[in-house]
């Protein structure tokens, strides 16, 4: 879980270990935090966004003493129909895996973090329950590989979400 004070109250997200001392989340999650901090089984644990790009909305926190070991990462895409999970922590609660599956891949234009200038992100479009506090987030297979970080759930569909495809991420 991903935590931190700003944009006017504590703001809370998901995230996962890339690689020792690493975790991937979403740039929107730590946008605005001053200090962000990275609560995992051993407590928690300051964090240093070393990496932050506002238009794929993707951020990369240095963090010490985790006690997470890494996930498998998958840049091959899925296909439409594959069976996944969404793992975080919905509305800041507990740990959650629930199940998804891939409805679509394609490129959407949209937006960037702050509402400036448009940007190109492949993203996959799931069949999922998806809720603020699962940004930055795993989108998982069925094998437990990373094929997606969550970022938003649809305003006009109910139980279906977006996620950024991992190629586009690595």
């Amino acid at each position: 879980k991903i935590e931190g004070s700003g944009c006017g109250g504590i703001v809370e997200g998901s995230g996962f270990v890339v690689a020792t001392g690493l975790v991937a989340t979403n740039a929107h999650v730590v946008a605005g935090v001053g200090q962000p901090y990275v609560v995992d089984q051993a407590g928690t644990h300051p964090a240093e966004a070393i990496w932050f790009d506002p238009n794929l909305d993707f951020a990369v926190l240095a963090v010490d003493n985790l006690v997470g070991q890494p996930l498998k990462l998958s840049i091959n895409l899925a296909a439409d129909g594959t069976a996944a999970a969404v793992l975080g922590y919905p509305g800041g609660g507990n740990f959650t895996a629930n199940p998804a599956a891939i409805l679509d891949e394609f490129t959407a234009t949209g937006r960037n973090i702050y509402d400036q200038g448009n940007t190109n992100r492949d993203i996959y479009e799931i069949k999922a329950t998806v809720i603020p506090g699962n940004s930055g987030g795993p989108l998982v297979n069925a094998n437990g590989d990373v094929i997606g970080i969550i970022f938003a759930q649809s305003t006009t569909y109910n139980q279906v979400g977006y996620a950024l495809t991992l190629k586009q991420v690595l």
